[in-house]
Parts: structure tokens; sequence; C-alpha cells
């Protein structure tokens, strides 16, 4: 792996276990529950959390299908109780599987393809592959962060980091 993307990649195999944990007891019922009209609920935020590990895998050249998830959040499509969302096994299943996928290519990610100009700059500003990464990494853990709190909220118990 790339000296540059050492702490990137270091964040994101933490939150292969984290993502797990936040899920660990949450029930069929908790998973569209929402706390108020202005936040999503664990359905949302889960399928939210891999459509970004799809955009790595694209970002990466890794990923030789369309994102499944890019309907789901077109043009920073917010919460709709009308979409049936993949519930959490499926959703554990297709993270177990987008594990592996990250992890090679994170090991076979370049300087070269890191430096080139993305289709479109994140919020970050940075106008390369490695600025959009950067972005990614970041939105997961913010996500990653509202499911740890909803998991505490309906289960009174908190993520694990083990």
């Amino acid at each position: 792996m790339i000296p540059s993307i050492n702490g990137l990649a270091n964040i994101l195999k933490l939150n292969e276990k984290l993502f797990i944990n936040a899920l660990e007891n949450i029930t069929h019922e908790h998973t569209n529950d929402r706390l108020s009209e202005h936040n999503n609920p664990v359905n949302w935020l889960t399928n939210h959390i891999l459509w970004g590990r799809y955009e790595i895998l694209n970002l990466l050249g890794k990923s030789n299908e369309t994102n499944p998830y890019t309907d789901l959040f077109k043009n920073f499509k917010p919460y709709d109780e009308e979409i049936e969302f993949n519930q959490i096994e499926y959703i554990k299943e297709e993270w177990s599987k987008m594990v592996l996928l990250i992890s090679e290519a994170l090991e076979t990610a370049t300087e070269e393809q890191l430096a080139e100009e993305p289709k479109s700059v994140t919020p970050m500003g940075i106008p390369t592959k490695f600025g959009n990464l950067s972005f990614l990494v970041w939105h997961e853990n913010y996500h990653l962060g509202q499911l740890a709190f909803l998991k505490k909220y309906y289960t009174e118990e908190a993520m694990k980091f083990f």
C-alpha cells in the first residue's frame, strides 16, 4: 500500500468492525424508526454508508458495476419513508463483501491514480481522487457516528470498539 493512504486505510479498517458493532441488537423495528422528522433512520444510514463504499471502489477504479445505491441518494435525496431500503441482514452480507473489495482496492491504488482529477469535487475542495477519498472516509465516519448514537438510543448499549 502506498504510504499516502495508510491513515485513511486504517480508519476504513477500524470502521469495518465498528459498522457491525453499531448494528448489534438493532431490531427490524428500530431500522425504520425516526427520532424526529429531521434525522435519518438506521436503514437510511446503513444503505448510505454502503453507497459511500461503492463510491470509494468506483473512485479507485475497482468496480465493474454501477453503484446499486445511487438512485436512493441521487442529488442529495433526503430520507423518504416510501422508499424500501435494504434490511440489516442483507446490508451485513453486502458489508462483508465490500470489506474485501475495499481492502484490495486500497492495496493496489497508486499515487498517479490518486493525483488524477475526479469526475466531481467534494466539499473538501481538493480536486484530486485523493481529495475525494479523504472526503468519503470522513463522510463514512460522520454517518457511522449517527448510527452509533441511534444504537445507544435504541439498545441502551454503547457501540463497542472491539
